[in-house]
């Protein structure tokens, strides 16, 4: 599928603010929103991007070049007469879109939810139409006053559309879905000496050929000064927990994790370097509880297990994510959990010589990649993914995910009663097998 952007614009108010490129080359979040605006769009399965270019399109055309493969084929299109409005823009690239089906449309400083762009991909105009992404759930925008408005009868039809118009049920998040009918209807609007991209729809919608396609709950926000880029700093950093946590990292291990995300996001650090990180001080972990500094045995594996958040959310934030990271992440975990849990029985072996250290040990380390296996299998045999906060509170009261059971580890080591620990690992991991197999039986 094909996708359109337009990243012309000056950025007036970015200017002001102090920012001194273009736009489109704002960071946010370690990458520029011209960027985020193309892994959007890839994500969504668009695989080439013809993309209209005007104020400071050198010093554009470099960045993306120093960038390299973006993982899309992207034609660039120079429109010297951006300043007009941008209808113009889009009318531009007319020569390589108007032999199309149906295109994506969106604007380069409009970041929105894959969502969005699922919606919009999942419906499709039909001939001469256009459809425009609008978001009902006007009680959530923080200022009406700025976006363009839609008029929507009860078919979804659009009756209207423009920033002025009084009497609105939404407003267009910045997608649409549109065919080459667009390029006619803009050419008309222009003609009568009307240049935005608006004017264009309304000239379908008179017609009776635009449409709203509610966008739902989805999140977006248009990036047109620097306080809306602090909004949207929130909003990205806010989707970053994930629906598979456990109850430790849903209430504590996020609130540490997608602040320390955020600013690692700005630097070169991978996702990989973390897990390596994290897996190093699990091994730390384990050879300060053999040398009995259970205080520090402790600490270090709660500390890697708020760390081995981040990689994740740092793959999310920065489209980094890729199956060898998942193999490579899950392969580090099944070790790190391991030496922690071997470390854990060693030390508290050399303290107290019970044979039940060993076998409590032994039931530990058994159980404890039986929380990940049962949910990986899960998705292969059904294509679900399994969340452990479905559970219900008293089942994610066992602590027998993976930050749940360093959890433990922690509290023990901070509390000096490694035995207690072993043996409630022990117990809830294998209980957890017991009752998540019941579970997920039910959903098979």
């Amino acid at each position: 599928m094909k996708a359109l952007v337009i990243a012309a614009g000056e950025g007036k108010r970015f200017r002001a603010g102090g920012f001194k490129g273009p736009k489109p080359l704002y960071p946010l979040l370690g990458l520029s929103l011209i960027e985020r605006t193309i892994f959007g769009l890839r994500e969504a399965g668009v695989d080439e991007i013809v993309l209209v270019l005007g104020y400071q399109q050198d010093e554009i055309r470099q960045y993306l070049e120093e960038r390299g493969d973006l993982g899309v084929k992207i034609q660039v299109v120079v429109h010297p007469g951006w300043s007009a409005g941008n209808g113009t823009s889009v009318l531009a690239a007319q020569q390589f879109l108007r032999e199309e089906p149906s295109f994506l449309l969106t604007m380069a400083d409009h970041i929105v939810s894959q969502d969005v762009f699922k919606q919009l991909t999942a419906n499709l105009p039909g001939p001469g139409e256009v459809l425009v992404g609008a978001d009902f759930n006007l009680a959530c925008r923080p200022d009406l006053r700025e976006a363009t408005k839609i008029t929507v009868a009860d078919n979804n039809r659009v009756v209207d559309i423009g920033k002025e118009i009084k009497e609105f049920s939404a407003v267009d998040c910045g997608v649409f879905h549109a065919t080459p009918a667009l390029f006619a209807a803009l050419a008309e609007a222009q003609a009568r000496g009307r240049y935005t991209l608006s004017d264009g729809i309304r000239v379908l919608a008179g017609r009776g050929r635009a449409f709203a396609c509610s966008i739902g709950d989805a999140w977006w926000i248009d990036v047109d000064q620097p306080e809306d880029a602090k909004r949207a700093r929130k909003l990205l950093l806010g989707q970053l927990p994930s629906p598979r946590d456990g109850l430790v990292a849903r209430y504590l291990n996020r609130k540490l994790s997608v602040p320390l995300t955020g600013r690692l996001a700005q630097t070169g650090c991978t996702p990989n370097h973390v897990s390596l990180f994290t897996a190093f001080l699990c091994a730390l972990s384990a050879v300060s509880f053999v040398f009995g500094s259970f205080l520090w045995g402790g600490l270090l594996a709660q500390i890697a297990s708020i760390l081995d958040g981040v990689d994740g959310e740092l793959a999310r934030l920065k489209y980094l994510r890729s199956h060898f990271g998942e193999l490579f992440d899950s392969i580090l975990d099944r070790y790190s959990d391991g030496v922690v849990l071997i470390g854990m029985a060693v030390g508290t072996y050399l303290q107290n010589s019970s044979p039940w250290v060993l076998v409590l040990g032994a039931a530990a380390l058994l159980g404890a990649p039986m929380s990940m296996l049962m949910k990986e299998k899960f998705r292969s045999a059904t294509g679900r993914t399994y969340l452990p906060a479905e559970e219900g509170p008293w089942v994610n009261l066992l602590l027998g995910n993976r930050d749940g059971r360093l959890f433990v580890v922690m509290l023990s080591g901070v509390l000096h009663v490694p035995l207690v620990g072993l043996t409630i690992l022990a117990l809830t991991s294998h209980l957890l097998v017991l009752v998540r197999f019941n579970l997920m039986r039910r959903q098979m």
